[in-house]
């Protein structure tokens, strides 16, 4: 196949799909097994230091945030795919725990603007060479993951082409050999592990997901490890009833750990609001491009905690869970 250009960026993960298909194969044995877990036994079974990983959620909705926080306070560092990432992400990059990251759309908080400190560090790590980035679409994103979920090396997509994004990405434009028009291929990108919060499961990882998906499902499939954090446990018969909410089997789960509230401040769909002035206190916090006002913020609410829990209570416990829960039911509304 003809290559007609490629973009300068690298291809950060090295798993191939003959790598991905024995790894499974092996992990398969693991069906009907109880994966329940603490937070630290997950991480500290099904992640290494310098893996890369792929995260859940999307935008400011059902992030992993419990799981961020803890793999702050350990001392964790990255390769990193990013398609649509906000709090998550930044909160990793603040604290220079990113070494290599494909980006689709990262250092922006929404309507809350893009916190300064971060770009600012991001932008003085590139250029010391201590920081690497592929650029991409979010779309793209996707379909790497799906190529992967697939078990091919690629997929040929029609966008990219003539942008900026191509230039600085690790794509390829080729002839296509059936139809002579030009293509683009993005390569299929494998994670070392993957994080996704949930509504609910049971003890042998299947899941279900209220509310938009996303990638998730292609990530949970192409993902050598999957930790779940889940909402609540629930008995294997109750998944049974509502077959067909349940969106991750049990066969791509390692982990499945329990944290109620564990995408807090960000939104979980039909159970609570995002808090929107514990973001609004980050934001303003990040305006300060010194980091000294972010110092604060860290030690207060992640270095200055033992647990998730522990940083719940910090930001108001069940009273402001009980208020943001009340704004996602709209209760109270004339």
């Amino acid at each position: 196949m003809e290559i007609l250009e490629q973009g300068s960026g690298e291809i950060f993960s090295k798993i191939t799909p003959d790598d991905f298909r024995i790894h499974m194969l092996a992990k398969s044995g693991r069906a009907n097994t109880d994966k329940r877990m603490d937070l630290k036994e997950a991480i500290k079974r099904f992640i290494k230091i310098g893996d890369y990983i792929s995260i859940g959620g999307c935008s400011i909705v059902r992030l992993p945030m419990a799981f961020i926080h803890e793999v702050l306070r350990q001392g964790y560092y990255f390769r990193m795919a990013a398609g649509t990432r906000t709090f998550d992400v930044d909160l990793l990059l603040d604290n220079d725990r990113i070494m290599e990251l494909d980006i689709g759309y990262i250092l922006g908080l929404e309507m809350l603007g893009v916190p300064q400190y971060t770009r600012t560090r991001v932008k003085e790590r590139l250029a010391k060479g201590e920081l690497k980035i592929s650029e991409w679409s979010n779309g793209t994103m996707a379909w790497r993951h799906k190529a992967a979920a697939m078990g091919v090396s690629f997929l040929p997509v029609r966008s990219l082409a003539g942008t900026d994004t191509f230039n600085h990405s690790a794509a390829k434009k080729v002839k296509c050999p059936f139809t002579g028009i030009d293509v683009i291929l993005v390569p299929a990108l494998y994670c070392d592990a993957c994080i996704i919060h949930v509504h609910r499961a049971d003890k042998y990882g299947n899941c279900q997901i209220d509310g938009m998906l996303n990638e998730d499902l292609e990530k949970a499939r192409s993902a050598k490890s999957l930790i779940i954090t889940t909402e609540k446990i629930i008995d294997t018969e109750e998944i049974r009833n509502d077959g067909a909410k349940t969106v991750i089997p049990q066969f791509y789960v390692d982990a499945v750990v329990e944290i109620p509230y564990g995408a807090y401040p960000t939104n979980m769909p039909g159970l609570y609001y995002l808090d929107l002035d514990h973001l609004k206190a980050y934001a303003k916090a990040a305006e300060d491009r010194s980091g000294e006002s972010l110092k604060n913020y860290y030690l207060d609410y992640v270095f200055g905690t033992n647990d998730f829990s522990e940083y719940l209570e910090k930001c108001g416990g069940r009273k402001r869970i009980e208020e943001l829960e009340k704004i996602e039911l709209m209760e109270g509304r004339a």
